[in-house]
């Protein structure tokens, strides 16, 4: 299988790429919507992709940018795409937007990397250490079962060509999470995750001490035909997501992420295969 394209973000790049032909055309957004009659806020919208823009509407903006051949077929696929329900739309009421815009990245992601301080990371969760997880945090029966299921379906990105690069602080290998049963299931099916061609998993040892970020949960994803960055922070009583593209003052980067995983991978991780962590 090939790295897959999350309907939010078909959006998301169809809105760059008009955006970028009506820049290289000389046109402002304000002579686009009165040449179709739109309003302004209707073309604003579609450069954000806050607006899904329609099969039609992209094809008139396209003759208009006089964007043809490949590239056109690209945007019209791309169009299409976008207006496709996604997978996991049967669970938005257990779904902050935060965390519905992640599922897209990380669906649509050529690399996907994740630093986890104190639990396994959910594509890598077995499905009774999920519910042992869940059932602690005192969720809900019902929305349990919905997380679980989620949890799981989630995991068959695994099965992409897209690559995945763990890093687990010690302290979430440790932590007892349900039975030791649950423990020693969840280990070993790191140890199968890890023998994936397209994913590594490392842990970085309490011996270590204290290293760069590392109070926190990270996943940092790059996208194939795209230098943007973005990276998915959470935390405990909030979410956030960073793009390099729409830097904040005074605040950490996706890149600043990237170089602290890169320099914890390469100077304190350690491989999960190697003994004595359990």
């Amino acid at each position: 299988m090939t790295v897959a394209e999350n309907p939010m973000y078909s959006r998301q790049r169809l809105a760059q790429r008009l955006r970028r032909g009506r820049e290289d055309s000389g046109f402002t957004q304000q002579q686009v919507a009165e040449s179709f009659g739109w309003s302004p806020s209707k073309v604003i919208r579609m450069e954000s992709g806050a607006k899904p823009v329609s099969v039609p509407d992209a094809m008139a903006l396209m003759t208009k940018y006089e964007i043809v051949g490949e590239e056109a077929e690209r945007l019209v696929q791309l169009a299409r795409a976008a207006r496709q329900p996604s997978w996991y739309a049967g669970y938005k009421e257990i779904m902050s937007p935060e965390f519905e815009a992640f599922l897209a990245y990380e669906e649509s992601a050529s690399i996907v990397r994740d630093f986890a301080r104190n639990v396994v990371p959910g594509l890598l969760q077995t499905e009774e250490y999920t519910e042992a997880l869940l059932e602690s945090f005192d969720v809900a029966e019902d929305k349990r079962r919905l997380r679980v299921e989620l949890r799981m379906k989630r995991q068959k990105v695994l099965d992409t060509d897209a690559s995945f690069f763990y890093i687990l602080d010690e302290a979430a290998l440790r932590r007892q999470v349900g039975s030791d049963t649950t423990m020693r299931q969840q280990r070993e099916a790191l140890a199968v995750a890890n023998d994936r061609p397209n994913v590594k998993v490392l842990f970085v040892p309490f011996s270590a001490g204290v290293y760069p970020l590392f109070r926190s949960p990270y996943t940092i994803f790059e996208f194939p035909d795209s230098d943007d960055l973005v990276a998915y922070l959470e935390k405990p009583e909030t979410e956030e997501l960073l793009s390099e593209k729409t830097p904040r003052s005074g605040r950490n980067s996706p890149s600043d992420y990237l170089d602290a995983f890169w320099r914890v991978e390469h100077s304190l991780a350690r491989d999960i295969g190697e003994g004595g962590w359990w």
